[in-house]
């Protein structure tokens, strides 16, 4: 959660020239918020962090390692492996809320009891302020996920007012061009995933001009529409950065999908857009050529399978053995052998290569195919129903 604004910085400012040191306040995930001017007292570190916003990974790692839990101003012994003096660090909380942290340059061990009560008065101070921006920023989030919800809806009449309220309250600057973008943890990951999740689609939101993104983010799932103008190539861009953030932030520990629509004209077009998007995610999720980001655009034939009902084609595929190849581990060499050798256009020599199997086993194994199926792989329908068998069988899990 990054704040910035007048009530921050003043408390900023007032403590480093009382106290004569340079004074930092970052949020619950490293990142600076706010920053005085420097009395000479600054390390690498912190340098690096008045210019990039945040540090290194395994900086935040670090330090995070040392001061969760805190709830009243102690010193961060230094590192000098990692560069890093020590740190006078004032957990900056409100309403027993942990919403940041605020930190000194620990010269010397110089810190007297009467600075260490300062940053704590300051730490107050902030945390109040910080607390304020939440709530005005959560009325405007309340407000803004009500409208994105209603732009989705099914219903025209539902849209056509969402629309009028984006127009009246200039809540985007340009809606011309849209595009949208779906992300979804892989895994439960609980509350340290989905709070990564929402920090990275914040993060994502100040990568792009004011007024050009709507959002909505439930726990495992987030939903982004971008109304840059840009088109698909910069969404991409923007889901790629999304997906990485969230991965540094969960120190890989657990994984997001995203997918990405086609670009499209003005905010009605957002339910077609959220459609490709759904699907485009259910690609990544589901088909590793795909990678973890997945655009509409590169779908292919993969656009229509992916909405076909798996549980329904599962009770009527039109032949028995199809049903019998897909369902028995036993087979589980011949549905690899299948799949290759129909992704490689029935190529038997690229196909053993691919498989790592001499041309006479490759034979074998086809002929084995053909009597558990009943299919001929020689026939071109019988190979198109076995080949979108088994992509529709990859896809259902």
């Amino acid at each position: 959660m990054a704040v910035h604004g007048d009530d921050i910085q003043p408390i900023v400012d007032a403590l480093a020239t009382r106290l004569g040191r340079s004074v930092a306040v970052d949020d619950p995930s490293i990142r600076l918020i706010a920053a005085s001017r420097h009395f000479g007292d600054e390390d690498a570190i912190r340098i690096r962090s008045v210019l990039d916003r945040e540090v290194p990974p395994n900086i935040q790692r670090w330090v995070l390692g040392q001061v969760a839990g805190w709830t009243r101003p102690g010193v961060l012994p230094a590192n000098e492996g990692l560069g890093l003096r020590a740190r006078v660090c004032a957990p900056v909380r409100c309403n027993g809320m942990h919403l940041g942290y605020l930190w000194l340059i620990d010269r010397d061990g110089e810190t007297a009891g009467a600075d260490l009560a300062a940053a704590g008065e300051a730490a107050d101070a902030v945390g109040l302020a910080l607390y304020r921006r939440m709530l005005v920023r959560e009325r405007e989030r309340s407000r803004e996920e009500a409208t994105l919800r209603l732009l989705l809806s099914p219903e025209a009449e539902d849209r056509r007012a969402a629309i009028d309220d984006v127009r009246d309250s200039r809540l985007v600057a340009d809606a011309s061009h849209v595009v949208l973008l779906i992300a979804e943890i892989e895994d439960d990951g609980g509350e340290e995933a989905a709070v990564a999740l929402e920090a990275a689609v914040d993060e994502l939101r100040r990568a792009v001009p004011p007024r050009s993104t709507l959002a909505l983010v439930q726990r495992r799932r987030a939903v982004v529409a971008l109304v840059t103008g840009s088109g698909e190539r910069r969404g991409l861009v923007l889901a790629e950065r999304l997906r990485s953030r969230f991965a540094e932030l969960t120190f890989r520990r657990h994984r997001c999908v995203v997918g990405l629509s086609g670009g499209h004209e003005g905010l009605d077009s957002l339910v077609t857009c959220h459609r490709e998007a759904s699907t485009a995610v259910r690609a990544a999720r589901f088909l590793p050529m795909f990678g973890q980001v997945a655009s509409w655009a590169a779908l292919g034939p993969f656009a229509l399978l992916l909405r076909v009902d798996f549980d329904e084609l599962a009770r009527e595929l039109p032949f028995p053995g199809l049903r019998e190849l897909l369902a028995d581990d036993r087979h589980a060499s011949l549905v690899a052998t299948a799949e290759e050798f129909l992704d490689r256009a029935g190529d038997v020599n690229a196909t053993a290569r691919a498989l790592h199997v001499h041309r006479t086993t490759l034979y074998h194994r086809l002929k084995r195919i053909e009597a558990v199926t009943g299919l001929s792989l020689q026939d071109g329908l019988d190979r198109l129903t076995l080949h979108l068998a088994l992509k529709l069988s990859a896809l259902s899990g």
